[in-house]
C-alpha cells in the first residue's frame, strides 16, 4: 500500500473512530453527567494504580529478559523504556512495530545489540500473546454459558485464539529451529532497519549483519541454556494482564457497577480483540463500542458500561501516553553520551 493511502487511510479512522465517541457521548449527555457526578474518587485512583503497575509488570519483565543474556540496565530505564515502546504502538497502529523500533532504539543507546533487542522482544512477545490467548479462551467459555452471548461472537473469539497460538507456534519456531531462523534473519535484519531509519534516521550498517545475526543467535542460545530462569518473566508477564483487567474493573466499581469475574473478563476478551485491528491505533472507537455492547448484552446498563470503558481508555492509553513523552526526552538525556548521536552512512542527510 502506498505511504499517502496508507496515512489517508490512518486518519481516517482515526477521525472515524473520534467521532463515534462523540456520537456516543453526546446521545447519552444527560445520563453521563448524571453517572460522572457519582462516580467514587477512590475506585479512580486504585484504576490509575493499576495502570502504574501494569507498565512497571512491562519493564521488570523485559529488565528479567536481558539479564538473562548478560546485558544489565537500570530497572529504572527498563520500565521506561517499556512504557514509551508500548505507547507509541497506541498513536502508531503498526502491529508493534514502531513499538519494537523505539525499543531497540533506546537499548542501544544503553549498549544492548540490536540482536539481543531482537532476542528479549521476541520472548516477550511469545508469553505476551500466550497468555492473551488464554484470557481470551477464558472470556470464550464464560461467554457460552451465558445465555444473551451470540454464536458469532464465540466464533470470533475462538478463532482469534487459533491466530494466537499459530503466532506463538510461529515465533517458538524460529527461536528453536536453527535452519527456518537463518532463512528470515535477512528479512528480519532489512525490516528492522527500514524501520529505523524511517523513525530515526538511524541504520545498522549492512556490514553489521554478521554480528547482528552472531548476536541474536547467541541471545537465542542463552535464552534455551537459561530458560528455567524465566520464571519471573513469565510471572511479570501475567502481571501485566492481571493489572490491566484490574483497571477496568476498578473504572466499573468508579460509577457504581458490581461486576462478576466471568462478565468482566469476557467483555475483556472482546476488547483486546478490536485493539489487533491495523488502521485503528489501540482499537479506538472499536473497542468502547465493542466492550460496551458486550456488558450491556449480559445485563449491564449501556451508558454505565460505556462510561466504564471511556475511563478504561483515558487510564490505560491516554494519560500514560502523555506521560511517555517527557519520559522518553529523559531517556533521551539520560542515554550513553557515546552512543546519543546515531551515525549516518555516506550519502545519507
Amino acid at each position: 500500500m502506498k505511504k499517502p493511502l496508507k496515512y489517508l487511510l490512518y486518519t481516517l479512522g482515526i477521525l472515524l473512530s473520534l467521532g463515534l465517541i462523540a456520537f456516543m457521548v453526546y446521545q447519552a449527555k444527560d445520563s453521563f453527567v448524571k453517572i460522572w457526578q457519582g462516580v467514587r474518587t477512590k475506585y479512580l485512583f486504585l484504576s490509575l494504580f493499576s495502570s502504574v503497575l501494569i507498565y512497571v509488570s512491562m519493564g521488570l519483565s523485559l529488565y528479567e529478559v536481558l539479564r538473562i543474556m548478560g546485558r544489565r540496565i537500570s530497572k529504572s530505564a527498563a520500565i521506561g523504556i517499556a512504557l514509551v515502546s508500548t505507547t507509541v504502538n497506541y498513536v502508531v497502529s503498526s502491529l508493534g512495530v514502531s513499538g519494537f523500533a523505539l525499543r531497540a532504539h533506546l537499548l542501544n543507546r544503553r549498549r544492548v545489540p540490536f540482536g539481543t533487542c531482537v532476542t528479549a522482544s521476541i520472548v516477550i512477545t511469545v508469553l505476551l500473546y500466550f497468555v492473551l490467548a488464554v484470557i481470551i479462551l477464558q472470556g470464550s467459555v464464560l461467554m457460552l454459558f451465558n445465555s444473551s452471548a451470540t454464536t458469532m461472537q464465540i466464533l470470533k473469539n475462538f478463532s482469534l485464539i487459533v491466530v494466537m497460538c499459530a503466532v506463538c507456534v510461529v515465533i517458538t519456531a524460529f527461536l528453536f529451529n536453527n535452519e527456518w531462523r537463518s532463512r528470515w534473519l535477512r528479512k528480519i535484519f532489512r525490516l528492522m532497519n527500514k524501520v529505523l531509519f524511517h523513525v530515526f534516521r538511524a541504520l545498522i550498517p549492512k556490514g553489521k549483519y554478521d554480528n547482528f545475526m552472531d548476536q541474536l543467535d547467541e541471545g537465542i542460545d542463552l535464552i534455551h541454556k537459561k530458560k528455567n530462569k524465566l520464571t519471573m518473566t513469565i510471572v511479570y508477564v501475567c502481571g501485566d494482564w492481571l493489572f490491566t483487567i484490574f483497571v477496568l474493573y476498578f473504572a466499573f466499581r468508579a460509577v457504581g457497577i458490581h461486576i462478576t469475574a466471568g462478565v468482566l473478563v469476557a467483555g475483556f476478551a472482546v476488547g483486546m480483540v478490536t485493539t489487533l485491528i491495523p488502521i485503528l491505533p489501540g482499537g479506538l472507537g472499536a473497542m468502547e463500542l465493542a466492550m460496551t455492547a458486550v456488558y450491556a448484552q449480559m445485563g449491564i446498563d449501556w451508558d454505565a458500561a460505556l462510561m466504564a470503558t471511556l475511563i478504561y481508555r483515558v487510564v490505560y492509553y491516554v494519560i500514560p501516553g502523555i506521560i511517555s513523552i517527557f519520559i522518553y526526552w529523559g531517556l533521551q538525556l539520560s542515554s550513553s553520551p557515546s552512543s546519543r548521536k546515531p551515525k549516518l552512512p555516506k550519502g545519507v542527510s
